[in-house]
């Protein structure tokens, strides 16, 4: 088994209920509408997330059987990210059929402000508690549908698991909304574990025909173990190791069992769900099998011009720490996902594959004739990026325009492609 990434966006979740006179289709579908920080981002098409989501949202409802319930369920809409609300979620409206609460789950949606962090391992949880009010239905049916990764405690895959065995009625589709390879992963993941399908979507009508579809799929019957005398644990190894040590945990105790590093590049577990730091960061949901060896293939990231006073590497969602690149220290071992790479205050977005050696190219520029007091670099927008003095007169930019001024005059310069050094005097 090859892991290649991993690890947040809209929950739709649906559970079928006996038939009856009045509700001859059966179903009942929990709704859950992601409106974490990232659902703000734009697509291809320069149309947000959100919005295409409440599209994708009010496109479903308008097209599907009036008679099957619905209840809508946000989260990430109350507080924003900076607050790091990991219990950021709220129940909108109960079930009820859609020809009853139609408007209102649509006014609810459309009225969801994008901003906070994403809890998928809680509100999974509370999805399936919700899904108990129905509880003469024949199947429950969860469709998580998201844009990004657990930005909280927990691991999604292994709640998924555990819902899962806890009612062999649950079934849990996952619907990836312009997701990276770690998202992607997660949700493949926790589709598995759940019993049920993985979904991919890109705009707002592909994110509605894959909704209809999650609504309409039954579960996959997964093979049944097979039961032997002697089972060997399983393998956890990582591919392309760097001078890092990587601290491995145990997802259900949260306990370290391990670390891996250029030395120690695999270890023998017992199977379950486990999780990895890679600066920061966790690569979480590796599931290890017995008798099977996971691979994790991470990502390396360098910036050659580093300064010494460093650039961070945020999280794209989150916009946490993830680790600093220098010129002490130019390349890091990194998860395959999406991240910002800091120069002063303009953020260069990355997304990192698996087995990539992503190199930044950056130039340096340095300034002779600076006053001790700062002055400031700006971008070509007019927006300040960084400041220099005659004690830190050099600063390391990615190609572009920008200006410095300095007594009332400004001094343009570019960052050409490739990395370069750039001397400017100041008269």
């Amino acid at each position: 088994m090859i892991l290649r990434c991993l690890f947040g966006g809209i929950l739709l979740l649906t559970a079928s209920l006996p038939l009856s006179a009045a509700e001859k289709s059966g179903k009942s579908v929990a709704l859950i509408l992601d409106a974490s920080g990232s659902m703000q981002a734009k697509l291809k098409n320069g149309v947000k997330r959100i919005d295409a989501a409440k599209e994708a949202v009010e496109n479903l409802i308008n097209n599907t059987p009036a008679d099957i319930r619905m209840a809508l369920r946000a989260y990430g809409h109350q507080s924003h990210r900076r607050k790091k609300n990991c219990k950021d979620t709220q129940l909108l409206t109960n079930f009820k059929p859609i020809g009853d609460n139609k408007a209102d789950v649509i006014n609810k949606a459309k009225g969801l402000k994008a901003q906070g962090y994403t809890p998928i391992s809680l509100v999974l949880e509370l999805a399936a508690n919700d899904l108990k009010a129905e509880a003469q239905a024949q199947s429950r049916i969860v469709t998580l549908v998201s844009d990004g990764k657990e930005t909280c405690e927990g691991d999604p895959c292994a709640v998924a698991r555990a819902l899962a065995e806890a009612d062999a009625s649950l079934v849990i589709h996952t619907i990836g909304f312009a997701v990276d390879v770690a998202a992607r992963y997660e949700l493949q993941c926790i589709a598995k574990a759940g019993r049920g399908t993985y979904f991919e979507a890109d705009d707002a009508d592909k994110l509605a025909e894959k909704l209809s579809a999650a609504v309409k799929t039954i579960a996959i019957e997964l093979p049944k173990e097979v039961k032997v005398k002697e089972k060997k644990p399983g393998r956890l190894t990582l591919k392309n190791p760097s001078a890092s040590r990587h601290k491995v945990y145990n997802s259900k105790t949260n306990k370290q069992v391990g670390q891996l590093d250029a030395v120690t590049t695999s270890m023998v577990l017992p199977s379950g769900f486990y999780k990895v730091k890679f600066g920061n960061a966790y690569w979480r949901s590796i599931e290890v099998v017995d008798g099977e060896t996971t691979f994790i293939e991470t990502a390396i990231v360098k910036l050659p011009s580093a300064s010494f006073r460093g650039h961070k590497i945020v999280d794209w969602e989150t916009n946490e720490e993830i680790g600093k690149l220098s010129s002490f220290g130019n390349s890091m071992n990194l998860l395959p996902s999406s991240f910002n790479i800091m120069f002063g205050k303009l953020a260069i977005k990355v997304v990192l594959n698996p087995g990539e050696v992503k190199i930044i190219d950056a130039g340096s520029v340095q300034f002779k004739g600076l006053p001790i007091n700062s002055r400031y670099i700006y971008d070509e927008d007019g927006n300040e990026v960084t400041s220099v003095s005659s004690t830190h007169s050099a600063a390391t930019l990615p190609p572009g325009k920008y200006h410095l001024e300095h007594n009332d005059k400004k001094y343009p310069f570019t960052i050409p492609e490739g990395t370069q050094k750039i001397k400017i005097q100041l008269k």
